[in-house]
């Protein structure tokens, strides 16, 4: 009988060569990842292929002890690959909507795009991203944030691509006819992450035309290296974005006296507040991931264009809890109250070892450390330079 991780693992090959396999599949995708924008790409992977409705989602310890959020009975943990416990090992993360307050609950972190943050918006993305060309709109602010995005973090990408497209679609075409296809491929995939998070309709700004180029993505490497500029790149802005609509939705309350439920901490959320709500998994802290390469590569050498392998042995030893922190939007006067350690819950997530007859090999993949208490949240600036020093 195979192992939960095996079965994991397959559902990721899978997944990961249906989502590029027509722009709708794509632009389902990048809808989904634009709530999960700080999750790698292989975990945005595995969240759409199990729970493409999840907005929120964090492991059942900081539900229990960050929020004081229990766990619904019967709630099923979406599964992804654990990058910090070692070979061959699944972590659960389980989504707001599994989720249920207690007489602890914490405030909710929520952050949703106004019509009347429009001009700040337009602001922190220029910040963010350089000079805009065109922002007489929100809708040309990101089309025109997008371009710069890329312009600036593309070549390392692109050297990763080059370097991986062999029995692709991609193979026959010479490099600069990659370059064209994967540039016009980020920018609408970039843009159409921010509008999705944004509350624009981005199937009304970006036609299925822009994305008639993903289909040549046809291999895992090709598609992690696709996936992978995408997530890097979208997250560096919205990040941004969300401090800034936080704030902005702060002053708000305070200008009310308190009368938006923003801050009300027994308040249940519910329909778009909790498609708004503001997660936290693991934050990338800078840079980009290395490079693309199919996770079934078994045993291969690991290289700069190589995204996971599998060693032929699980580790046995017991995984440690891994616990991924919530970016804190909040005040830093105790506003989430204290440190309650996960007690008796409905439901929960199994800490032991999936898997009996394959390892992975994450060594080399980068890490999103915990990012609660960092005096400066700003998402480092991408720049040039080459794999090995990201």
């Amino acid at each position: 009988m195979a192992s939960k991780f095996q079965f994991i693992t397959e559902l990721y090959d899978k997944t990961v060569l249906e989502i590029t396999s027509n722009p709708k599949k794509w632009t389902d995708f990048l809808r989904a990842a634009s709530f999960n924008y700080k999750c790698s790409f292989d975990e945005q992977v595995l969240i759409y292929a199990q729970r493409p409705d999840a907005t929120a989602v964090l492991e059942l310890e900081k539900w229990n002890r960050q929020f004081g959020r229990w766990i619904n009975k019967g709630a099923t943990g979406i599964a992804v690959f654990d990058e910090q416990s070692g070979h061959g090992r699944l972590k659960h993360y389980f989504d707001v909507a599994d989720t249920h307050q207690s007489r602890i609950s914490n405030l909710l972190p929520i952050w949703k795009m106004k019509e009347r943050f429009e001009a700040e918006v337009i602001e922190a993305l220029e910040n963010t991203y350089g000079y805009l060309a065109e922002k007489d709109t929100l809708a040309d602010a990101i089309f025109s944030a997008s371009r710069n995005a890329v312009a600036d973090n593309m070549p390392d990408y692109l050297r990763d691509l080059q370097s991986c497209r062999e029995d692709s679609f991609l193979e026959e075409l010479d490099k600069f006819n990659v370059e064209v296809e994967y540039r016009k491929t980020l920018e609408a995939s970039v843009a159409y992450m921010l509008m999705s998070r944004l509350s624009l309709d981005a199937d009304y700004y970006i036609t299925r035309e822009d994305f008639i180029n993903v289909t040549e993505f046809n291999t895992p490497p090709t598609v992690n290296a696709l996936g992978i500029a995408t997530s890097d790149i979208a997250e560096m802005g919205l990040r941004e974005l969300a401090r800034t609509v936080m704030n902005l939705q702060k002053a708000q309350f305070f200008a009310n006296d308190g009368k938006v439920p923003y801050d009300n901490p027994k308040e249940e959320i519910t329909g778009d507040d909790e498609r708004s709500f503001e997660h936290g998994a693991d934050l990338q802290n800078a840079g980009r991931l290395q490079g693309a390469q199919s996770l079934t590569a078994a045993g291969a050498e690991h290289d700069a264009g190589q995204i996971r392998n599998f060693a032929a042995q699980l580790s046995q030893a017991a995984p440690p809890r891994a616990v991924h922190q919530f970016e804190n939007d909040l005040p830093s006067d105790g506003a989430f109250g204290g440190n309650r350690a996960a007690g008796d819950v409905d439901g929960g997530a199994d800490d032991s070892t999936d898997g009996e007859n394959r390892g992975r090999d994450g060594a080399d993949e980068s890490e999103r450390p915990d990012a609660l208490g960092r005096a400066d949240e700003q998402f480092p600036t991408f720049s040039g330079g080459n794999s090995a020093e990201r």
